[in-house]
């Protein structure tokens, strides 16, 4: 795939109309039963986090990390590089800040094409803004040993491969769900992750069909 003519129909695709709301729900977690849950909108903390695009052997990839058990939230989870806004800082640099923080990559390297839909997530009280960027450098990611357990490189062919996705029974918090997930790199990527490469899955497909 040619990475500049898909990083141009990137900028193209996520200036018009984004599918948010309906990329979101097909990763939802769904409960069995009416539960209700700590956090709203309102007091909500902001939130940012970066798929960064780069090329390696002719494919496009993007980092994802498993965080540690050290960390308060989604602790063990799979996660994109981000975190929680500081101060009054811009969200574009909370999310070039959080990856440079976590996996060492400089933030000088880092092209902004723009951003996709925040997502609110209520077991937490985040508001998640996702932001893609990408390199054309050759990077060499170090992981934050407190924060980060490992990073792992996902070739985009992966997400959009619609083998590796699938749903699965839980019990989380005494409570039966549904959990969709994507299988990637031999690991399971769900709740808000997975929505939010939801998303970005929807975007790489209709680019893919023009």
């Amino acid at each position: 795939m040619d990475f500049q003519r898909f990083i141009t129909q990137l900028k193209i695709t996520i200036n018009k109309d984004l599918p948010g709301e309906e990329s979101h729900q097909k990763m939802r977690v769904i409960y069995d039963q009416s539960i209700e849950l700590p956090f709203s909108k309102i007091n909500s903390t902001p939130a940012a986090v970066l798929i960064l695009l780069y090329l390696a052997d002719n494919e496009i990839y993007f980092f994802l990390t498993k965080r540690t058990d050290e960390l308060k939230h989604h602790k063990g989870q799979i996660s994109l590089p981000g975190g929680t806004q500081e101060g009054n800082e811009k969200l574009i640099d909370t999310a070039l800040r959080e990856t440079q923080e976590e996996i060492g990559i400089n933030k000088t390297s880092i092209s902004i094409i723009g951003t996709i839909t925040p997502l609110f997530v209520p077991v937490t009280g985040f508001m998640i803004y996702p932001f893609i960027g990408y390199s054309l450098n050759k990077l060499d990611p170090k992981p934050d040993p407190v924060e980060v357990a490992t990073i792992f490189s996902v070739n985009i062919s992966d997400l959009l491969n619609k083998e590796n996705r699938t749903t699965e029974q839980r019990n989380i918090r005494g409570y039966d769900v549904q959990v969709p997930y994507f299988k990637l790199n031999d690991y399971q990527v769900w709740g808000a992750t997975s929505m939010i490469l939801s998303e970005f899955r929807d975007l790489i497909k209709s680019i893919n069909e023009k």
